[in-house]
């Protein structure tokens, strides 16, 4: 088989892949799903989990000898897409990301890593703490003869999870241990977000949890696990991105103003060109970066990838979604009208793991750190 050949193959792998989880999410009710869902108090649906799972959804990046598909970054970043054109409040790219990420790196033999491909659990990362001024602050959390004590910030999917990978100061070192969700000692609040979703302030005393790692090792895997999860949220932003663009156009192409429809007038169509090829780019500029990280090992470089993938998506969601509720009119500020909720999870996925600015900067520091060095 030539390399053209190989290439090709994986572009119909990629695609059948898109169209089985698009038909899935659409299937369950598409970004009206996330409507409900939200009103319902927030959460995800266990049964699209499964669902997903049996999809192959979680394990796609996960090696083949490890009970994964092994199809990669850039196929979590196809699933991640797909999930940002419905909305979905399921734990798609923190469990691909996050949690598969540390332990397929860390503890690769440990059972609840094919519990998670396979749906039957979902395990939420805490691993920042917050500072004095409200800020992220330096880690104090600690574990010591099986128990952890201090508490965790900022914990995507704490509401749902059934257990939660902490990352905390051991003995020796950082250690990666294992608390479930009803252990003793243990307490959630869960904060509300602009989309219904919930981040999870987590207080830990005497709490009692499994080490499944310790080391340096720990901070490396973690280092890699969120550069993977920021670049899939990204792409996640991408799929946002062009399904509000295209809820837009559909719009303007049938609210009527002065007897024609208002995309008839030119500065909407100059507009929406404008917001189209920034979708395009963005697009492009994130996908592009899921395929450098696939092709190398080199960590600083990877997390660079990542920076220029979120930064562009970013700019671009903030963008397209606040122009479209601009060009829906009055009627986009209602909470009733579908754009709405992708300016709301736009703004969410936006801020986590830290937003255009802050990854622009990373960016020009390592461009300048990699220049002194030469």
């Amino acid at each position: 088989m030539t390399t053209t050949d190989m290439d090709t193959s994986d572009q119909n792998d990629l695609r059948l892949l898109r169209e089985s989880v698009r038909t899935l999410f659409e299937r369950a009710g598409g970004s009206g799903r996330a409507r409900k869902l939200r009103d319902a108090g927030g959460g995800w649906d266990p049964e699209m989990v499964r669902e997903l799972a049996g999809a192959g959804v979680f394990g796609v990046a996960v090696p083949e000898d490890l009970g994964g598909l092994g199809m990669g970054l850039g196929a979590g970043g196809v699933i991640a897409e797909e999930a940002g054109r419905v909305l979905a409040p399921e734990p798609v790219n923190l469990t691909i990301g996050l949690s598969l990420g540390l332990l397929r790196r860390l503890c690769p033999e440990h059972p609840r890593l094919a519990e998670l491909i396979e749906g039957e659990t979902v395990l939420a990362v805490a691993w920042q703490e917050r500072g004095a001024n409200g800020g992220p602050g330096e880690a104090t959390c600690g574990y010591a003869d099986g128990r952890l004590d201090g508490r965790k910030a900022w914990v995507a999917g704490a509401a749902g999870a059934q257990g939660f990978l902490v990352v905390a100061n051991g003995e020796s070192g950082p250690v990666l241990a294992l608390a479930e969700a009803g252990a003793d000692g243990l307490a959630i609040e869960n904060r509300r977000q602009a989309d219904g979703s919930a981040l999870g302030e987590l207080s830990f005393a005497k709490t009692p949890a499994e080490q499944l790692a310790a080391g340096p090792q720990v901070g490396d895997a973690l280092a890699e696990a969120v550069s993977d999860t920021t670049a899939l949220v990204a792409a996640e932003l991408v799929g946002l991105s062009g399904r509000a663009l295209e809820i837009t156009l559909d719009y303007i192409r049938t609210r009527e103003q002065f007897d024609k429809p208002i995309g008839a007038f030119q500065v909407l169509q100059h507009r929406a060109v404008d917001l189209h090829v920034m979708c395009e780019v963005a697009q492009a500029g994130v996908r592009d970066a899921l395929a450098r990280m696939e092709g190398t090992t080199d960590a600083r470089l990877r997390a660079r990838q990542a920076s220029r993938a979120k930064a562009r998506a970013v700019t671009a969601a903030k963008r397209i979604t606040r122009e479209a509720i601009q060009m829906h009119g009055a009627v986009g500020y209602t909470d009733e009208y579908e754009v709405g909720l992708y300016l709301n999870r736009a703004l969410v996925l936006s801020a986590w793991l830290g937003d255009d600015a802050w990854h622009r900067r990373l960016w020009l520091e390592a461009r300048e750190e990699e220049g002194a060095a030469q």
